[in-house]
């Protein structure tokens, strides 16, 4: 069939979009829609059609999913929308429409009638995944990009937020897949994220695949592949865990969702788990430096109140993951919490992608606050800018007592109301963490400019800059002058009197990539 993909993403200027579809002169133009981009696609098929009023447009995914009919009566340029998953009914749409034949009889659609109104039709099965075509044999155009790959539909999981709770699950057959995830791996193609909303479900199935991987990086030392996948750390198994342990570092990246270690809230959503064991096997993970583990959790589900975020939020980051992500609760087209929002209070906005503005439990002005923290978490901790002040925050106070008092401290000085220098939140900290009680000013000013430098090559702020006097300088270019000493084109030497345990100069290597080994050399004063 003469079906041409084209990939474009929400940066993309709009008007840059809709020049290259017409240009292209199509019949039809299929979207796919989700809650990130339904406003842009709806935007460019709007000037399509008026552009081209005899294209077809045709929308699909899960956005358009739930409520078609009233999208097609509002927009009034959509010719037909398919409803969930597209590749049977898209590939009756396509041979039809192909073919000059009537479209009418496209199963799992709302189509547009000739007097303007719509038409529902029959919803067909989904098509097995096992005869799905493989849709990556070109990778032109994919270098340097993620590829979006899944081996399996559905969850073992009724999560109440969760579009997947009324989805069976199908998967593809093993050795296909491992072959498909080679084929990544021999081309080198720098992430694959698998969609499959649990991939260690079931755990024998997962910890065959992972001994898969691990066995081709053998394989292709050189390739770059990285694999990410979302798991419920519920069901892995030790003998999963004892596998993962070989994985070569840079391999396989995980996304863990915790969400909440709320009792009441967890069973209000569905999830059913044990939380202590979710806890400790995602912690035996955080632990295994060959892995990067992200954690996810979402705040305002239902029943989750301040104080107990604040809980889940401890529980979360004391495991000490690569990164804290966290979210807030979309109430999705449907989703089962859709159908209850009202249970639990849960007010949420009309546009996608449909944010919770409070609930029951959950404030309004505690949700605005959790956003300041998500912002400070994903600066300070997810960006790696203040891993040493963190450290030593976090040793003496609740790691969420440091966010939410920082985050009230900003509020205070209008930092969030106008964009802000990246040297500011940096000095806004210092100033922060030296006005706490029983604060050691010496030491939290050594910690501050330890992770400046960590992370960039320019002076450190004044207000924490460390000492820089004759005796450190002469050190410096004592060092560079021994025999087999090379200095770095772009590297500093700072002294640290207390921050490492003892009076020590780190060499700050910029050529080479932060946390990378050789970026940090500490010397040893003599």
């Amino acid at each position: 069939l003469p079906v041409r993909a084209a990939e474009y993403n929400i940066n993309d200027s709009p008007d840059e979009v809709i020049e290259r579809i017409v240009s292209a002169e199509p019949d039809a133009v299929g979207f796919s829609c989700y809650i990130w981009n339904i406003g842009f696609v709806l935007t460019v098929a709007s000037a399509v059609k008026k552009l081209m009023p005899r294209c077809t447009i045709l929308l699909g995914g899960p956005e358009v999913s739930f409520d078609a009919p009233e999208l097609m009566k509002r927009h009034r340029f959509i010719d037909i929308i398919i409803r969930g998953p597209g590749e049977a009914p898209f590939r009756r749409f396509a041979e039809a429409f192909c073919n000059g034949e009537s479209i009418d009889d496209t199963p799992s659609a709302c189509i547009r009638t000739l007097d303007g109104g719509v038409r529902e039709t029959p919803d067909a099965a989904p098509m097995p995944m096992e005869q799905l075509p493989f849709v990556y044999d070109d990778l032109t155009g994919y270098d340097g990009k993620i590829i979006y790959y899944e081996t399996s539909r559905g969850c073992p999981f009724r999560c109440a937020y969760c579009l997947s709770a009324r989805t069976v699950t199908d998967f593809l057959p093993e050795e296909r897949a491992i072959r498909e995830l080679e084929y990544f791996m021999r081309r080198d193609v720098r992430q694959v994220k698998l969609v499959d909303r649990t991939f260690n479900y079931p755990d024998d199935r997962a910890r065959r695949i992972f001994a898969a991987l691990i066995g081709m990086k053998q394989k292709y030392p050189q390739s770059r592949t990285n694999f990410h996948f979302e798991i419920s750390a519920s069901l892995l198994s030790d003998e999963t865990l004892a596998v993962l342990a070989h994985a070569p570092s840079g391999l396989i990246q995980f996304e863990v969702g915790i969400q909440s270690t709320h009792g009441d809230t967890l069973r209000a959503v569905g999830r059913g788990h044990s939380t202590q064991a979710v806890l400790e096997k995602t912690a035996r993970l955080c632990r295994m430096k060959n892995l990067h583990v992200h954690v996810d959790l979402i705040a305002g589900l239902p029943l989750e109140t301040p104080e107990s975020f604040a809980r889940s939020f401890n529980d979360a980051y004391r495991l000490g993951a690569d990164r804290l992500q966290l979210g807030f609760l979309k109430v999705l087209k449907g989703s089962p919490l859709r159908d209850f929002a009202k249970r639990y209070g849960i007010v949420y906005r009309d546009d996608a992608p449909y944010e919770a503005l409070q609930t029951g439990t959950m404030p309004y002005a505690a949700l605005r606050r959790l956003k300041r923290v998500a912002a400070l978490l994903d600066a300070l901790y997810n960006g790696r800018a203040a891993v040493k002040t963190l450290e030593l925050l976090t040793s003496r106070m609740a790691p969420y007592g440091v966010f939410n008092g920082f985050a009230a401290f900003l509020e205070q000085r209008g930092y969030f109301e106008r964009r802000q220098k990246p040297a500011a939140l940096m000095t806004q900290l210092y100033e922060y963490v030296c006005g706490l009680p029983g604060a050691d000013a010496a030491l939290l000013r050594e910690a501050l400019a330890y992770d400046w430098y960590s992370r960039q090559n320019a002076d450190c702020p004044a207000e924490f800059a460390p000492e820089d006097d004759k005796e450190h300088r002469a050190f410096a270019r004592q060092y560079f002058g021994k025999e087999g000493v090379k200095r770095p084109q772009r590297g500093r030497i700072v002294y640290f009197s207390r921050l490492l345990g003892e009076p020590t100069y780190v060499l700050f290597d910029y050529a080479k990539k932060p946390d990378s080994p050789g970026f940090c050399t500490v010397i040893k004063s003599e």
